[in-house]
Parts: structure tokens; C-alpha cells; sequence
């Protein structure tokens, strides 16, 4: 048995080895079967639009805009810019 300092022996860095390499299986396993449930990935898609910063105000504008009829659109648009006028609409803060 060779030992200098602080260092495993090459029979304990060898369970060690195993014993990380079975655990790394059983939650891969594990994670797999968590990740079949339709709930769960339901869960990490709300998690994630959340996480990116996605408003539920502009959630609510985006389902208004696309339940709109694409009249409606145009002249929402046309208010919202001034398109109908002449020169552009001067900005005032």
C-alpha cells in the first residue's frame, strides 16, 4: 500500500470510482423516469417561460392580438403609429 500525504490508495480511489459510477446510473434512471410524466415536463415549460422573464401581461397582449381579426389589427396599429397621417407623429416625453 503505497500512501504519500493525503491521498486515496488505488484500491480506495476504485470504490470510490464505483460507487459514483452507480449512483450517476440510478439518477439518470430516475431522472428519465420523472421526465416521462406529462405533468412534470408541463411543470419545466411553465418554469421556464417564467424564468424568462415573459410577463403575464404580454402573455395576455399576445392571446389578444392573435384572437383579434386582422382588421382590428391594422387599425390598431394605424392608431398606434399615426400611419394614416402625413408627416410622422412628433414624439413629447
Amino acid at each position: 500500500m503505497k500512501r504519500g500525504g493525503w491521498k486515496h490508495s488505488d484500491e480506495t480511489r476504485a470504490r470510490i470510482s464505483a460507487t459514483m459510477q452507480s449512483r450517476r446510473l440510478e439518477i439518470s434512471q430516475n431522472t428519465k423516469l420523472r421526465m416521462a410524466d406529462p405533468a412534470v415536463r408541463q411543470r419545466i415549460r411553465e418554469g421556464m417561460r417564467a424564468a424568462s422573464g415573459e410577463a403575464v401581461e404580454v402573455q395576455t397582449l399576445r392571446a389578444a392580438w392573435l384572437a383579434a381579426r386582422p382588421a382590428a389589427r391594422k387599425r390598431f396599429l394605424v392608431e398606434l403609429t399615426g400611419a394614416d397621417k402625413e408627416a410622422p407623429a412628433a414624439v413629447t416625453t
